[in-house]
């Protein structure tokens, strides 16, 4: 029974009867589902031990065990007994929140006031029987205790302190002043001396004032003192439970571990974005893979699927999932590939296709043919008026530099947004130095567009990243720009050239279930706030190999929170950022 019920008890114990394979994912939904009742459970339990302290402590009196305890203790110590168990039962209702979220500070607490409480029952009357129900909680808690490993923020404790002791004194001012201006509503003259004293009173002995109220605004001035005590202990609580706060710290070793891991092991085409300076790191047991990912709220996003050895992405999905329960954040890996769908299903992650990625196959790709026509006509448009494509390497010259800067400005501009982040990369100086760059020249030997090629590590797969142009750039320029980026990848050795990501794009043979249809049914009707047909059908000129790209989440009721969090954190996680791109879709929406 003590295995069963001790740290993940339930799936250790049913992988040792091998009642449930590993890789079936029924039942290990199964385990996990039983496991998150029992600790529900356990918190309702702590909640209604709280109740039943308080409820005890109220109408509960055995006269005969009161007597003996006053032979040989003081009134004093007995009355503070009683008061003691009825705040420590106000405090396990609080706390059983924290238990419900396996908060490893929760647990700690209510162990310590369960034994308290247990204690003040015997000081108070010889209340065994109480403190027998207290100690029966404190042992369920202590066999559970290796389920709670949420961690809670380390810095929120010293705020909640603080904050709770603000508003404790602007409570008692409060009170002091409420009891000196409405002493006639207790038929009582109270000073500011006997004002403070009904003040401590009410506040922090939890009796009634001396002279009861006589109006309803006297009553009123009362509740209102004790539902402000209760609101701020509340809140004091939440603050010391709330979920780890995201403070990015990247050490320069750990990009450079980075680097190496993707030298080694890298074949995603969005590998690259892992070492922009917007993300964070989580390493595997043996730092040989590595998750990037960022966090908004309490949403870990993950782009794309963890890089390392093939032999370890199933270890290392679990690991980062663990790794965020444990700081109460919610997992989420974005942009993820067909391979390693059965890994993220085994590890309990739901999948929602998000769109395909566009890969234009260069072992077969030519402007022959039918259906290549109006691509021909493109580039010959944009030829005829002098339109050439010239490959800069690394390192580029700063007045290069700045016209491209204009050039993407003006891009910006002519789209109302702002530079994105997370999935994408941005404009950056530095950045854009160490990258070869493809740009455009008119007739006039002007730059109208370019595009930065990035590293492609050990993939097969050519991969650009800013692609911009000038709103005056001739018709034909980005085809062109294209093609002769595709000729250069075949240069190089690679069999395929990635146009990127057409968001929420072949959906239409996923209408089973409602996060597919709510997701096309964005798609069909929503293409003026991004242009989500615009971008495919550019995409589609090219013949590409579409490849279907998936979300990994926890469960479907945290879509709407997922899908805001990914907004901002490719809006840099700024709120200006994620307010512009709600203000963008209302105009649409109203135009």
């Amino acid at each position: 029974m003590a295995a069963f019920l001790s740290g993940h008890g339930l799936f250790a114990l049913a992988q040792e009867r091998g009642d449930f394979l590993v890789p079936d994912r029924v039942g290990v939904a199964m385990v996990r589902l039983l496991e998150k009742a029992l600790i529900y459970l356990v918190a309702l339990l702590v909640a209604a031990t709280g109740i039943y302290n308080i409820l005890y402590s109220w109408l509960s009196h055995h006269a005969a065990r009161y007597l003996i305890v006053r032979e040989y203790l003081p009134v004093e110590v007995v009355y503070c007994s009683w008061l003691l168990s009825v705040l420590t039962g106000l405090a396990l209702l609080l706390l059983a929140w924290g238990l419900a979220k396996r908060k490893r500070r929760a647990w700690l607490l209510t162990c310590l006031l369960l034994g308290l409480v247990a204690l003040l029952h015997l000081l108070k009357g010889l209340d065994y029987d109480a403190a027998l129900v207290n100690l029966v909680a404190l042992g369920l808690l202590l066999l559970l205790r290796r389920n709670y490993t949420v961690a809670s923020d380390p810095a929120s404790l010293g705020q909640a302190l603080l904050f709770i002791a603000l508003l404790g004194c602007l409570l008692f001012l409060y009170g002091l002043c409420g009891f000196y201006l409405l002493d006639r509503h207790f038929g009582a003259h109270f000073g500011w001396l006997a004002s403070a004293r009904e003040t401590a009173r009410v506040l922090f002995l939890g009796t009634p004032p001396s002279e009861a109220p006589r109006t309803y605004r006297a009553r009123w001035f009362l509740d209102s003192l004790w539902l402000g005590e209760m609101l701020t202990l509340a809140y004091g609580v939440a603050l010391v439970f709330r979920p780890v706060l995201y403070r990015q710290r990247i050490r320069p070793e750990e990009v450079r571990q980075v680097g190496e891991i993707l030298e080694r092991w890298a074949d995603s085409t969005l590998a690259f974005l892992l070492l922009l300076p917007d993300k964070s790191y989580f390493f595997s047991p043996s730092r040989r893979s590595v998750v990037g990912y960022t966090v908004v709220g309490n949403v870990a996003i993950a782009l794309g699927d963890p890089v390392g050895p093939p032999e370890e992405k199933e270890e290392t999905i679990k690991a980062f999932a663990s790794f965020c329960r444990n700081h109460d954040w919610h997992p989420v890996f974005f942009q993820v590939g067909e391979d390693y769908l059965p890994l993220y299903r085994a590890a309990g992650f739901e999948l929602l296709k998000i769109g395909e990625e566009a890969v234009i196959d260069l072992r077969t790709f030519s402007l022959e043919g039918r259906e290549r026509k109006s691509l021909r006509h493109a580039i010959r448009r944009a030829e005829r008026q002098g339109c050439r494509v010239e490959f800069y390497q690394p390192p580029l010259p700063e007045e290069l530099l700045h016209r491209l800067k204009a050039i993407s400005d003006a891009w910006l501009a002519s789209k109302q947004g702002t530079e994105k982040r997370f999935s994408l990369s941005w404009f950056d100086y530095q950045y854009l130095r160490t990258c070869p760059v493809a740009v455009v020249r008119d007739g006039t030997g002007k730059e109208v567009a370019f595009a930065n090629i990035v590293p492609t590590y050990r993939g097969k797969t050519g991969t650009i990243d800013l692609m911009r142009r000038l709103p005056e750039a001739p018709p034909g320029a980005m085809e062109l720009l294209i093609v002769s980026l595709a000729e250069y990848f075949r240069r190089q050795g690679m069999e395929g050239f990635s146009l990127g990501l057409a968001p929420l794009a072949g959906l239409e043979s996923f209408q089973d279930r409602l996060p597919e249809k709510t997701a096309h049914l964005i798609y069909e009707h929503f293409n003026f706030f991004y242009g989500f047909k615009g971008l495919r059908q550019f995409k589609d000129k090219f013949r590409p190999r579409w490849e279907p790209r998936y979300m990994a989440y926890t469960a479907p009721w945290l879509l709407p929170k997922i899908a805001l969090a990914i907004v901002r954190a490719n809006a840099g996680g700024s709120l200006w950022g994620y307010w512009r791109t709600l203000w963008q879709l209302r105009r649409g929406i109203k135009g």
